[in-house]
């Protein structure tokens, strides 16, 4: 009899220590027959090893587990993004690294609504390599927030694939924004079998992960309805542990042999798509372009045409930021640094046009207090500062709080306007 890889949950949930739940989970697994099925390569697409695991699983300890389990790959994502790029590190013949907007735990329920996000994203994507933006979570019309929206330009910028804890509608609108985006609906949105066909049927770039399920398989065998779905759409599923607790880690062989124990039941084909051949014909691909991109600068802007060196610079400069929009780049610092009340500054900006978008024929940079409602006293004087560059004097903000700065880029005849804001103290 196949085990219940969900029982240590219900355990927790009814008040049982989590070593307990884990433990019997582990006692009451039947022997593994070695056969053709039992031996089938894992893609286990759905792992997180975030910073409050680092100490109760070790590094090492992981990718043990992994490779007991007979995982081919595994896609990882984490709070923050540093305990991916310690697996990665460690087995980078098996760690495909996602990346994840959450730099902790609590954001899960905030990212979509936090500007810094954007930054945060932006960074990691300069400085290291993935084939996924996710897991993230994202409901409804949250979809349409700004930084949401940003998060599906960056992975469409970078070809990367979209990990989505989405229901149904957030999907939607997602593939509103990207209708050539590629997405993974995480855990196929806990939603009905039925339901999931007919999100597959509307969108063939949306694959689903069975991560953190039973009712496909819950007596061990296919249910009825899932086979149906299988059947429909044999190269559009793949499996998944989430780890989304550190003692869920030890577990993973535990569900590569319950995964196992499922498939048998299937044609060997079909078993094999749904095991890893799916999820290796989605993101080895991407994986592998996105991993032979040339390096880029520490701070350096992303896509800028020819990595412009002017904008190179200026990205290197100390405490520089950068901001997008669909037409340019554009990197900016004070000085000094940082802005207090009632002392002038200065702001350089380097500005390079995307590929293929029109050059930059005008700037005027301004400051006002949205909380507010009120601008700046003071009129900046703008001079050039090299190709494509500004400089903008005589800035001063007159009282402490949030305040944001805005450039409005003239481009073929008319105006984008990008901003950041500014605590001043």
């Amino acid at each position: 009899m196949a085990t219940d890889p969900f029982a240590d949950r219900r355990r927790r949930r009814a008040g049982a220590p989590a070593g307990w739940a884990l433990a019997a989970a582990i006692v009451v697994a039947p022997p593994v027959a070695r056969s053709d099925v039992e031996a089938l390569p894992i893609f286990d697409a759905h792992v997180h090893y975030s910073h409050d695991a680092w100490e109760v699983a070790p590094t090492a300890d992981v990718i043990a587990l992994m490779r007991k389990a007979g995982l081919r790959h595994a896609l990882v994502s984490s709070s923050d993004d540093e305990g991916t790029q310690r697996l990665f590190a460690a087995a980078p013949d098996l760690i495909v690294p996602s990346l994840r907007p959450y730099r902790k735990r609590g954001e899960i329920s905030t990212w979509m609504r936090d500007d810094s996000i954007v930054a945060h994203l932006e960074d990691r994507l300069r400085r290291y390599r993935y084939a996924a933006i996710g897991e993230f979570h994202l409901y409804g019309a949250d979809a349409d927030l700004p930084v949401p929206r940003r998060l599906v330009q960056l992975a469409k910028r970078h070809g990367l694939i979209l990990h989505a804890h989405s229901d149904a509608d957030a999907i939607e609108r997602l593939f509103a924004q990207d209708p050539d985006a590629r997405v993974i609906w995480a855990h196929a949105g806990f939603d009905r079998p039925e339901r999931v066909r007919e999100l597959l049927r509307k969108y063939p770039r949306l694959w689903a992960d069975l991560a953190f399920r039973s009712d496909h398989a819950a007596a061990g065998r296919p249910d009825p309805e899932w086979r149906a779905a299988f059947d429909e759409f044999p190269d559009r599923f793949m499996v998944g542990t989430d780890t989304f607790t550190p003692e869920r880690l030890f577990y993973i062989p535990e569900h590569a042999s319950w995964t196992r124990g499922w498939l048998a039941s299937l044609p060997p084909a079909l078993a094999e798509r749904i095991a890893w051949r799916n999820a290796d014909a989605l993101i080895a691909p991407v994986w592998k372009a996105n991993r032979e991109r040339p390096p880029v600068a520490a701070g350096a802007p992303p896509d800028t045409p020819g990595d412009a060196a002017h904008c190179l610079r200026a990205a290197q400069a100390p405490g520089a930021r950068t901001l997008e929009s669909a037409g340019l780049v554009l990197v900016f610092r004070t000085r000094p640094q940082p802005v207090r009340v009632g002392e002038r500054f200065s702001v350089d900006a380097a500005l390079c046009p995307r590929a293929g978008a029109a050059s930059v024929e005008g700037l005027a940079i301004d400051a006002a207090m949205p909380a507010h409602r009120h601008g700046m006293n003071y009129a900046p004087v703008l001079r050039a500062g090299g190709a494509q560059a500004w400089v903008a004097d005589g800035l001063l903000f007159h009282m402490p709080g949030r305040w944001q700065l805005s450039f409005d880029v003239r481009l073929a005849g008319r105006t984008e306007r990008l901003a950041a804001d500014l605590d001043v103290r």
